[in-house]
């Protein structure tokens, strides 16, 4: 089969509208990716644009959250040092009462 046959059109057009859909073949076999070129790009930069909005949110997000936890630990922190000077403060009081019941 040559390109010809294959490009044929056999269902009940008018000749006008078969040399429209052969004219659109040959336009599109000469160069398919054309008009998707242009529509893919266009599709292409605004995912981009939408991926690069979400991502300076998504920034955001975890500046905010990294603030936070660092309030956390600095409370953390606070209370474990909080903790460790009641512990000496108990353990004095108990080596005192101790003391005292050996005299």
């Amino acid at each position: 089969m040559t390109e010809e046959s294959q490009t044929e059109i056999i269902i009940g057009l008018s000749e006008e509208e078969k040399e429209d859909l052969e004219e659109l073949i040959k336009t599109i076999k000469e160069d398919p990716s054309l008009e998707l070129r242009s529509s893919t790009n266009e599709d292409v930069q605004k995912q981009l644009q939408s991926m690069g909005a979400n991502l300076a949110h998504l920034g955001d997000m975890l500046l905010k959250i990294d603030d936070k936890m660092k309030s956390f630990y600095e409370i953390i922190c606070l209370s474990c040092k909080k903790d460790e000077m009641l512990n000496k403060r108990i353990d004095a009081i108990i080596e005192i009462i101790r003391d005292r019941k050996n005299i």
